[in-house]
């Protein structure tokens, strides 16, 4: 029972690119994935579900059954793991891992909706958080993460400067539109809406100023907006490229490592005679 708990382990929660089964297992939850995904969206389309009602409820059960099988061998053979050998401790601390979180609640709806007469429906949208843990299985997504882990005190700086501008700017606004449009501009926080949608340079157009004073104001947020939201995209960018180039290295010192493996030793030549170098002649 030990081994088979081993091996189970290391194909849901230690997968390896050499792993046939660890990578059969990867694929095939990331499809049930997608398919819930799909199943969530499509089933949105009224028209659609009135046509296919059992294909939504066939992906529906399909799906719930398979996430929590899977979920229960995860808290199951967690204590594979030295970190979590303890049967009780070690699993309830498994259990309050980031990902098993997100499989639970995304579970949520699914027992619910067979438990409990009242209406569900709305706590369907909880299957889009199983969307985070395609960044355990996607190495697009595992980069990303590790950009915002590398980057997340710049990120922070630069959120921190936005909110800033977008509360000195949403306070100004008010008190120079308040009075033109008390309808509109009825407070900060109301003006917060314009602020934020100025900043981003979108502009809706539902809340404009209409003094000289505020106009003036709009141009120069829209201004300052388009550097504010710059800052990130500037950071994150530059982040993917250092992370880029890390883990170009990783792979070449890999390559260099199994290459010295399979070949031996660099052999040292005298630049002079051509003649091999021993160690013996160091000595001398």
């Amino acid at each position: 029972m030990g081994r088979i708990k081993q091996r189970i382990y290391e194909i849901v929660e230690t997968p390896r690119e050499d792993d046939r089964a660890s990578i059969f297992f990867d694929v095939f939850i990331v499809s049930m994935i997608f398919l819930s995904i799909a199943g969530l969206v499509l089933g949105s389309v009224q028209s659609f579900l009135e046509d296919h009602f059992m294909v939504i409820l066939g992906i529906e059960l399909i799906t719930g059954v398979v996430f929590t099988i899977e979920y229960v061998l995860r808290i199951w053979a967690c204590t594979a793991d030295p970190e979590y050998a303890r049967a009780i401790t070690g699993r309830i601390r498994y259990a309050l891992g980031l990902f098993q979180i997100i499989d639970l609640v995304a579970l949520l709806p699914y027992y619910l909706s067979l438990f409990f007469p009242f209406n569900v429906e709305f706590l369907r949208v909880l299957r889009l958080l199983r969307l985070i843990k395609l960044g355990k299985y996607s190495k697009s997504f595992s980069l990303m993460v590790k950009v915002v882990d590398r980057d997340k005190q710049s990120l922070l700086s630069a959120l921190s400067v936005l909110i800033i501008i977008l509360v000195i700017a949403s306070s100004l606004m008010f008190y120079a539109e308040h009075d033109a449009q008390p309808e509109v501009y009825s407070s900060i926080p109301a003006a917060m809406w314009w602020g934020l949608i100025t900043l981003a340079t979108v502009g809706y157009g539902d809340m404009v100023p209409v003094t000289p004073l505020g106009k003036i104001l709009g141009g120069v947020m829209a201004l300052i907006g388009i550097g504010v939201f710059a800052l990130p995209a500037g950071i994150i960018a530059s982040g993917f490229t250092a992370v880029l180039k890390e883990e170009e290295e990783k792979k070449k010192a890999k390559r260099n490592k199994g290459k010295a493996a399979a070949t031996g030793p660099a052999v040292e030549v005298c630049p002079h005679c051509g003649r091999e170098i021993r160690p013996e002649d160091r000595k001398s």
